[in-house]
C-alpha cells in the first residue's frame, strides 16, 4: 500500500506539472495549431488526475478522454488547418522523444494503477436504456460538467474558425 501511495503521489505531481505547463503554453503560444495540441496534453493530464482522485470518477475520466480530448482537439486542429490555411512546421527538439517516452510509461502506469482495484465479475446484459439511467442517476454531475465543457469548447472553436 505504501508503494502504491508513493506511486500515486509521483503520478499526481507529474501530471499536475504537465497540466500547468500545457495551460501556460496554450496561453502564451502564438501558433493556434500548437495551442490545440497542447490542449490535448492538458486534457489527457486532467483525465489522469481525475482517475487518480478516486475509482468512482473513472467513468468521467473516460468520457473526458473520448469526448473532450478526442473530438474537440481533432475538430480544432482540422478546422484551423482547413479554414485558416495554417502551415504546420516541425520543431525539432532533442529531448522531445525522451519526454514522450516517459509520459507514455507514466500514463500506462496510471491506467494500470487505476484498474488494479477493479474486481472482475460476471456482467449482465446492458442495453442503452440501462446505461443511460445509470449515468443520469449516479453520474449526473460529471455528465452536466462534460456537456457544459463541450459546449464551451464548441463555441470557442467556432469563434476561432470565424475570426478574420
Amino acid at each position: 500500500m505504501f508503494q502504491s501511495l508513493n506511486l500515486c503521489l509521483i503520478l499526481f505531481l507529474f501530471f499536475s506539472i504537465i497540466s500547468i505547463s500545457s495551460a501556460i503554453f496554450i496561453v502564451s503560444s502564438k501558433n493556434l495549431f500548437y495551442a490545440a495540441i497542447s490542449l490535448a496534453f492538458l486534457g489527457v493530464s486532467i483525465a489522469v488526475l481525475i482517475a487518480l482522485i478516486s475509482f468512482q470518477y473513472s467513468l468521467y475520466s473516460v468520457f473526458h478522454l473520448l469526448l473532450y480530448v478526442g473530438a474537440t482537439v481533432v475538430f480544432l486542429s482540422i478546422s484551423l488547418v482547413m479554414f485558416k490555411g495554417l502551415e504546420v512546421r516541425q520543431i525539432n527538439t532533442a529531448w522531445a522523444q525522451v519526454v514522450a517516452g516517459v509520459s507514455a510509461v507514466l500514463i500506462f502506469i496510471a491506467v494500470v494503477l487505476s484498474l488494479s482495484g477493479v474486481q472482475v465479475s460476471q456482467v449482465g446484459e446492458i442495453n442503452l436504456q440501462t446505461l443511460s439511467s445509470i449515468i443520469l442517476e449516479k453520474y449526473w454531475f460529471p455528465a452536466v460538467v462534460l456537456v457544459v465543457g463541450l459546449l464551451t469548447t464548441l463555441i470557442e472553436a467556432i469563434t476561432l474558425a470565424r475570426r478574420d
